[in-house]
C-alpha cells in the first residue's frame, strides 16, 4: 500500500484518480486547489515533504480552452509553473511525478495518430501552456511520467457529454464541428491506468520514464461524438426527443482558441510498457449519462463515493492521511 498525493482532487480527473487509488487499497492525500495552490513553490514543497508521500499524481490544470485565450497568465501559472513546482519538489523528495497532459500539444494533420516523439506544435494558449509544463517537468530533474490524453469525459465535473445533454434538453438541433479529429477518452479507465502506472514506478527497478499517450479507441470527430452521445441517451430514455446534429466546419465555429485539426494519439507505447488495455470509449457513455442524470436530481454522480469536503481547507502545512472510504485531507 502506497501513500499518494493527488493534486486537482476536485476536478473530473482528480476525483476519479482518488477513487481508483482508494479502491486499489492505497492511502490518498487529496489536494484540491483550495488546499494546495500548485503555483506557489513554498506551499508545494511543504505539502510534498510534510505529507511523506511515495508519489505525486498531478491532475490539476487550467482546462478552459476558450477562456485561456483571455486569461493566459492564469493558464500558464497552472499548466506550466505549477507542474514545474511539483517536479522540483518531487526531485528534492526523491519521489516520482505522474503528470496528466494533453493532445493539444499537437496541431498538424499527419494522416496517422501522433506518437510520443512526434514534433509538437501547440496553437492555442491552453496547448502552449501545457507544452511548457511538460518541458519544465523534464528540466526539473525528477523521475516523471507525462501522460497525454484527449477529449476527456467522465462521471465527475463538466465535459462534452454533459454539455451536449444539457443543450439537448431544450433544443432539437445542434451545430457541432466536423473537421477536427481526436480520441474521446473516458476518465474512469484513465484513472485506473494512472494508478497502475503509479504502482509500476514505485518498483525500484522501474526505468521506463518519459512521455506516454493514453486515449480511447477509436478516433472520431466532434459531430460524430455528439451523435453517439445522443443515440445512447435516447436508448437510455434520458432525452425525450431526437436531436439533429448539424455538421459545421471549424471556420464556421466562432472560437478564440485555435484547436488542433488532428490530435489523434498512438497508444502503442503505453500498452507495451505497462500492459494497459485501451478503452473502447462508446462503452463508457452510459455511466457518464447516468452520472449526469443523478446530478440533475441533486444526487452525487456516483453511488460508491463519499469524499471529504475539502472546500474549507486553506493551507498545506497540516496533513491528515486516511484509508478508504474517505480520502486524506490537507487542512
Amino acid at each position: 500500500m502506497a501513500q499518494i498525493l493527488v493534486t486537482g482532487a476536485h476536478g473530473q480527473v482528480g476525483r476519479e484518480v482518488e477513487l481508483a487509488l482508494l479502491q486499489a487499497g492505497h492511502r490518498v492525500v487529496a489536494a484540491p486547489h483550495s488546499a494546495l495552490d500548485i503555483t506557489k513553490p513554498d506551499h508545494v514543497l511543504s505539502a510534498v515533504l510534510d505529507s511523506k508521500v511515495d508519489a505525486v499524481i498531478n491532475a490539476a490544470a487550467y482546462a478552459n480552452v476558450e477562456k485561456a485565450e483571455d486569461e493566459s497568465s492564469l493558464a500558464y501559472s497552472a499548466n506550466a509553473l505549477g507542474p514545474r513546482n511539483l517536479a522540483r519538489a518531487c526531485a528534492q523528495a526523491g519521489i516520482p511525478l505522474i503528470h496528466v497532459s494533453t493532445d493539444y500539444v499537437f496541431s498538424d494533420r499527419k494522416h496517422a495518430p501522433h506518437q510520443e516523439d512526434d514534433p509538437t506544435h501547440a496553437e492555442c494558449i491552453y496547448g502552449k501552456s501545457k507544452l511548457d509544463g511538460e518541458n519544465m517537468i523534464m528540466a526539473a530533474g525528477c523521475k516523471y511520467l507525462i501522460v497525454r490524453t484527449s477529449w476527456l469525459f467522465g462521471r465527475f465535473g463538466r465535459n462534452f457529454v454533459k454539455i451536449m445533454l444539457t443543450m439537448a434538453q431544450e433544443r432539437r438541433e445542434l451545430a457541432v464541428v466536423n473537421d477536427q479529429l481526436g480520441n474521446p477518452t473516458p476518465v474512469r479507465p484513465l484513472a485506473e491506468a494512472l494508478v497502475k502506472m503509479t504502482e509500476c514506478v514505485l518498483d525500484p527497478d522501474f526505468s521506463a520514464w518519459g512521455i506516454y499517450h493514453y486515449c480511447g479507441y477509436q478516433p472520431t470527430s466532434w459531430d460524430e461524438f455528439a451523435r453517439a452521445v445522443f443515440a445512447e441517451a435516447q436508448r437510455m430514455e434520458v432525452l425525450p426527443h431526437e436531436v439533429n446534429v448539424l455538421s459545421i466546419s471549424s471556420s464556421d465555429f466562432k472560437s478564440k482558441a485555435k484547436r488542433p485539426q488532428d490530435s489523434r494519439l498512438d497508444c502503442t507505447k503505453i500498452q507495451e510498457v505497462f500492459g494497459l488495455t485501451i478503452p473502447y470509449w462508446p462503452d463508457y457513455l452510459g455511466e457518464v449519462i447516468t452520472a449526469y442524470v443523478r446530478e440533475r436530481q441533486g444526487l452525487p454522480p456516483v453511488t460508491d463515493y463519499d469524499p471529504i469536503d475539502l472546500s474549507a481547507a486553506t493551507t498545506p502545512e497540516q496533513v491528515l492521511v486516511s484509508n478508504a472510504p474517505g480520502p486524506a485531507r490537507l487542512s
